[in-house]
């Protein structure tokens, strides 16, 4: 690698679009999944960013959780809901798909693949140890220590990726056909419960997301036939971790005349970066090299909100793409410590969007039921979306879970519904780059919340 001279610092603190780099050698029926659940998340983001405070949600999650519920669609529903969410693959493409990317994600996690020695040299504890070879010296990497070679054992890199699905049945008998079970647990490796209440449903996701998201709904309507879940969870350390020693209290700007102190990690070393119009660009990766991390920083203080607005599912791509092509450069990173979570009803924003009939008495799920159209068929009640992403020295852990609470058609009058340095509001994007899926992303208006 070149050397090259020392960047400014970078303050991700403005609008930290973190966004995993590229899409690399995934096949393109994945390609075509993930974009449409990058498409319809950026739509997403922006209906959602009108409130103001952090935003966190999972692109991903929403993405697989809402394919669930439409490959169970027909009629003009399942053409509603595909245009909403930007899904250009038929149904038996976009399920095996889904199964692919599933795979792709959870193969992050090497954890359980022991650790190996070096040739001659076998594991005790922590340390490689063997005998010297014949010349009396220790073969490269081993030193002497004692009587014996040592040695550090070599670990896979690993992040911990593990998406998962749930069918949960309420009722003893119900609206849910054999066939559409069977499909969810072929392709979306969906566990299926029966009998399932609502602590059953937010038991399951509080051991899916490693506590960090506790429940998912608040109540469940007696009527309920079906209800769809989904959660993600992340962990994975920075390719390089922040020295704690570095990290220090420094300014954040809320707005142009509101500063607040939060404490801010720093790490000089090589990033590349990206500068374009309106913003700066930095990527920062993780232990396993296809999952990272881009941060783009606004020229302007208080340029959240435009960023929000002009970089779309396109102008991601592109950012992306440039990234891919852009060389590491000799930078001072200084990135304020933060999490965040969130929880939205996404039913307003759909709605705003277009889907309308999925969420009426209109709805055509009958591919869900195996029943005709014209007998009492199922709707959407609730979609409910949760995420918590934290960011600090050795790496980050972020969690999400999506459920979409299916009740029968005119069962009840619908319900109303609820409605770098990084030193200022910021976007963030956490993407995969082997699938090109994004997988978190959200607005921080403020770390300390």
């Amino acid at each position: 690698m070149s050397s090259q001279r020392i960047g400014p610092i970078v303050r991700v603190g403005t609008v930290a679009l973190l966004i995993a780099l590229g899409v690399q050698n995934a096949p393109a029926q994945e390609q075509a999944l993930t974009a449409a659940y990058n498409a319809s998340g950026q739509d997403m983001f922006k209906r959602l960013s009108g409130a103001s405070g952090n935003i966190v949600i999972s692109p991903y999650s929403i993405g697989t959780a809402m394919a669930m519920a439409l490959s169970g669609a027909r009629g003009q529903t399942e053409t509603e809901m595909a245009s909403v969410l930007k899904q250009t693959l038929p149904r038996a493409a976009m399920d095996a798909a889904n199964a692919r990317a599933r795979a792709t994600l959870n193969g992050y996690d090497k954890s359980a693949t022991p650790p190996t020695c070096p040739t001659g040299m076998k594991l005790d504890g922590r340390l490689c140890k063997g005998p010297r070879a014949q010349n009396g010296q220790c073969v490269f990497p081993a030193r002497f220590d004692g009587k014996q070679c040592v040695a550090s054992a070599t670990t896979v890199p690993s992040a911990k990726l593990a998406i998962a699905n749930a069918l949960m049945l309420p009722k003893p008998k119900s609206m849910v056909s054999a066939q559409y079970v069977a499909l969810l647990k072929d392709h979306y490796a969906a566990e299926v419960f029966r009998n399932a209440q609502l602590a059953d449903i937010n038991g399951w996701v509080k051991r899916k997301t490693e506590g960090k998201i506790d429940k998912i709904l608040d109540q469940l309507d007696p009527s309920a036939e079906a209800v769809l879940l989904n959660a993600v969870y992340f962990k994975a350390a920075w390719l390089a971790a922040f020295d704690k020693r570095d990290t220090r209290d420094e300014s954040f700007n809320l707005t142009e005349s509101n500063k607040v102190q939060v404490p801010t990690m720093h790490r000089t070393a090589y990033y590349p970066v990206l500068t374009a119009e309106g913003y700066r660009a930095i990527q920062v990766a993780y232990v396993v090299q296809s999952l990272s991390m881009v941060i783009v920083v606004p020229d302007k203080v208080d340029g959240v909100g435009d960023m929000a607005v002009s970089l779309d599912a396109r102008a991601v791509a592109k950012l992306l793409a440039d990234m891919q092509a852009t060389q590491p450069k000799r930078v001072e990173l200084a990135l304020p410590r933060f999490k965040a979570e969130y929880k939205a009803d996404l039913i307003p924003p759909f709605k705003a969007a277009g889907m309308g009939l999925a969420f009426s008495d209109a709805a055509d799920f009958s591919g869900m039921t195996g029943r005709p159209i014209s007998e009492r068929g199922l709707k959407i009640d609730q979609i409910v979306h949760r995420a918590v992403v934290e960011v600090e020295e050795q790496g980050t852990e972020a969690a999400a879970a999506t459920a979409i609470v299916m009740v029968p058609t005119a069962a009840m009058p619908p319900k109303e519904p609820e409605y770098f340095r990084v030193d200022r509001p910021f976007l963030f994007y956490l993407v995969d780059q082997k699938t090109g899926a994004i997988l978190f992303q959200g607005r921080i208006s403020d770390p300390r919340a």
